[in-house]
């Protein structure tokens, strides 16, 4: 097992940065989406000012302070109002120990927002929402014209006493020992200033109610992204009274116990991907018999191989140990995105026909660097180990053994929570319930960890529900201008059925890459 598999992508659903990752092919359709999007949000900023004074804002969130937020390893900012809130670490003991809970709030640029204010909840588990606010801010504009957007850093996230874990001891790039992987663990456990078994879903829905009640709103709009959505559901079966409404990116069904299908997902994703190659006669003429290809390449790594390669930042020679397992967990995050996924085929072919697969190697690395700057480990072990180990050691292994995940995964996960402890999860955590609550639930036709049968399984609990597939698209889909309006209509009409999704035709998968120029003319 690489580093990778065990300390950052066991049992996680969300593990890509929200900012676009750098890929030494073709990183213009990042660059020209980035300054896209900044502009976009320049001129939003604009007339946010022209609509409402900074003044009148920190008027309505007089307690709060100015802040500035910024995207993990990436260029992007917004400014906010930014506060704390203290609650107890142990629920049972409310005058036992407390911990301090950020949040931030970007005021509706106007002087009577509606009451309900959109509460954005973030992927992995393990990512900061304040971390992605200068991003949902611009994807969240158009409900942000008339409603508050709340961010809560997750307990154990971001600056809500990050549950972090510092495996700075060991090379990332290199093959650890197992036991060394348990020592970092416990060396984790041990630095950390907090009772993690207090670390849980059910721990951060009730925290979303203490900031509720504390800003003075009785109901609530959920917005959740990958594992947010669990969160979300979470907090509707322990508050449904609170909940206006409610949007499921990604969606994640009760039952799943995350981690345990992600190697049948994945298989899913890329079979669909390549099989659409194959139509293409364009495409399938460049990279013929990629399915076959794939296979190869994964048993030419099934054992760990050293490489030498270069660095796609520093630029320097980088030794590292690439075994199935990470040739997996690449391929895997160029599945989150159309804009990565067209490049599979070109990877997978030049792999398969090089002693050295530079390309996917040299994005494992930067896979790597990310997930270190977005992801708190200590947080995803404590809820992988307390709410879904216990049902997935005992489920069938061979489901998974013939995936090209292959059984890392399961086998991270047990090493880790033979060391970490385990909470107290409600026996009926993963049983469907049902709620009468208006619910749009959003799915990427090709998404590897979240796909859309999982959206067709939730939207059974829900009556009042309309479900979103986007053609060609990735993991989370709320992006794109088409949803992020869709979206907003939602919250203010409530109309699930009379949605006009019809922009929804217009979206599709990214053209293909024939070469490292890019897609046909």
């Amino acid at each position: 097992m690489t580093k990778i598999s065990i300390a950052r992508a066991t049992g996680c659903q969300d593990l890509r940065s929200h900012t676009p990752p750098t890929h030494s092919v073709a990183p213009s359709l990042w660059e020209h989406a980035l300054r896209a999007m900044t502009t976009s949000m320049r001129s939003l900023a604009l007339l946010v000012g022209l609509a409402l004074s900074p003044v009148a804002l920190a008027e309505r969130f007089a307690n709060l302070e100015d802040c500035v937020l910024q995207v993990p390893g990436g260029s992007l900012s917004a400014q906010a109002r930014c506060g704390t809130l203290e609650v107890p670490e142990d629920p049972a003991r409310p005058d036992g120990r407390r911990i301090e809970l950020a949040y931030a709030v970007v005021g509706a640029p106007t002087r009577q927002p509606r009451p309900d204010p959109v509460f954005y909840l973030a992927g992995g588990p393990g990512q900061s929402a304040r971390d992605v606010l200068p991003l949902m801010r611009h994807t969240l504009r158009e409900v942000n014209q008339n409603r508050d957007l709340i961010f809560l850093d997750q307990r154990g996230t971001g600056a809500s006493n990050a549950l972090r874990c510092d495996f700075g001891a060991v090379d990332p790039f290199l093959e650890p020992d197992p036991d060394v992987i348990k020592s970092l663990y416990r060396d984790c456990l041990d630095s950390l200033d907090a009772d993690v078994r207090h670390y849980l879903t059910q721990d951060a829905a009730r925290d979303l109610n203490a900031l509720r009640e504390h800003l003075g709103y009785g109901q609530i709009n959920l917005v959740g992204t990958s594992y947010g959505t669990r969160l979300a559901q979470v907090y509707l079966r322990a508050y449904p009274d609170h909940v206006r409404s409610m949007i499921l990116d990604g969606v994640v069904p009760t039952r799943l116990v995350l981690g345990s299908e992600h190697g049948r997902a994945l298989d899913d994703a890329l079979g669909r991907i390549l099989a659409r190659c194959s139509d293409d006669p364009a495409c399938n003429e460049r990279f013929p018999d990629l399915p076959a290809k794939l296979a190869d390449l994964a048993m030419r790594y099934e054992s760990s191989r050293q490489l030498t390669l270069v660095h796609p930042r520093s630029g320097r020679d980088q030794v590292m140990d690439l075994n199935r397992d990470g040739l997996a967990q690449a391929l895997r995050m160029l599945t989150y995105a159309p804009q990565s996924q067209a490049l599979l085929p070109l990877l997978i072919d030049e792999a398969a026909r090089r002693e050295v697969p530079e390309r996917i190697a040299s994005q494992l690395m930067q896979i790597y660097e990310q997930l270190d700057a977005m992801i708190s480990v200590g947080l995803e072990a404590a809820i992988g180990c307390s709410e879904d180990w216990p049902h997935w050691q005992t489920m069938d292994a061979t489901a998974e053994a013939d995936t090209l995940l292959g059984p890392g995964m399961r086998e991270g996960r047990q090493m880790i929570c033979e060391i970490w402890p385990q909470g107290d999860v409600p026996d009926d955590f993963h049983t469907p319930f049902q709620s009468e609550v208006p619910v749009l639930l959003m799915s990427g036709e090709f998404d590897p960890v979240t796909p859309p049968r999982y959206g067709e399984e939730a939207a059974a609990q829900y009556p009042n529900h309309r479900h979103l597939v986007g053609q060609g698209q990735g993991h989370g889909i709320l992006g794109p201008p088409c949803t992020s309006m869709l979206a907003a209509r939602f919250i203010n009409d409530l109309d699930v059925e009379g949605l006009d999704t019809t922009c929804m035709d217009r979206l599709g998968p990214t053209p293909f890459f024939i070469d490292l120029l890019g897609p046909t003319p």
